[in-house]
């Protein structure tokens, strides 16, 4: 088939131009999974992919999560299928004030995927099905030019450092009572390294984000001054890639090594159908990943 790889930013991310997402041969895909290593975000235009389509691509990269259960999860796509729109099960937009609404705020964090989970996630693939003409953008963070760019004592420090990640902690910033009872008790908080390394390309990356509730081994406050000076350094805007979606795009990326982040849009006025699949980890980033359930404090 033959690609062209085109950079979009000079840290990261990369357009990848002549690939049929319905029809990868073996070769192509090996040049596109180097490319997904190197670059950590890859867009793909004009795929217009269905549900099981998106599936049988993201599945070439490992075996896939399934959709963590919430109040906006929707039933009537695949399991492996998270459904991230403004528009309910039976087509409807979906006002303003409801608590699917409330819910997916949580998607405007900076975040990545699945950290709260034991195995984190490795890649995730976002499927623009309807987009607004206006907002909706989805921004990534390099995480690796952000390790890269920190002082040499401070990456020391780093080196090491575990981070308490909880689902729950997250969506409490937006709001109280989001998670189902059943679903907070399913995902306990999970420790995981703050640093990572690529062991492809060897490169290092700060692993944080909203999930991130405390460090272990330090005083509540002090970690979480530390985790949220790591992420205001980490989103800097020499570290931002924003991707303006149109119909049919795809993009992936690499929850090892970006944050990313949807950014608002007018829901009164326009639809957004966005559907992503998840690949998952291929194990714990510490030994003994989970904690007590009780062991994060407080918002």
């Amino acid at each position: 088939m033959g690609i062209t790889v085109r950079k979009l930013h000079p840290h990261f991310a990369a357009e990848i131009v002549g690939a049929n997402l319905r029809d990868v041969d073996d070769p192509t895909f090996v040049q596109i999974r180097a490319a997904f290593e190197e670059h950590s975000v890859l867009v793909f235009h004009d795929q217009h992919l269905t549900d099981d389509e998106q599936i049988a691509f993201t599945r070439r990269f490992g075996p896939l999560e399934e959709t963590t259960r919430s109040i906006a999860q929707n039933t009537r796509v695949a399991p492996q299928i998270a459904d991230l729109s403004n528009v309910d099960a039976e087509g409807n937009t979906l006002s303003a004030d409801d608590r699917r609404m409330l819910y997916h705020k949580g998607n405007q964090l900076w975040h990545s995927d699945s950290s709260f989970k034991p195995v984190p996630a490795m890649a995730s693939l976002l499927s623009a099905r309807e987009v607004p003409p206006e907002g909706g953008e989805t921004q990534y963070a390099s995480l690796r030019a952000a390790w890269d760019a920190l002082p040499r004592a401070m990456q020391t420090r780093l080196d090491g450092l575990v981070a308490v990640h909880s689902f729950a902690y997250s969506r409490a910033l937006i709001a109280p009572g989001l998670l189902l009872p059943e679903q907070e008790a399913a995902l306990p908080p999970v420790k995981q390294r703050l640093v990572r390394v690529n062991h492809v390309t060897g490169r290092k990356a700060v692993y944080l984000g909203s999930h991130a509730s405390y460090i272990v081994g330090m005083p509540v406050d002090e970690g979480r001054r530390l985790v949220r000076d790591l992420l205001e350094h980490a989103t800097q805007p020499p570290f931002v890639f924003e991707h303006r979606w149109r119909a049919g795009d795809c993009v992936m990326w690499d929850n090892r090594a970006v944050l990313h982040r949807g950014r608002p849009w007018d829901t009164k006025r326009y639809r957004r159908v966005m559907h992503r699949t998840t690949v998952a980890g291929d194990g714990p980033t510490v030994p003994d990943p989970v904690v007590a359930a009780d062991a994060v404090p407080a918002v």
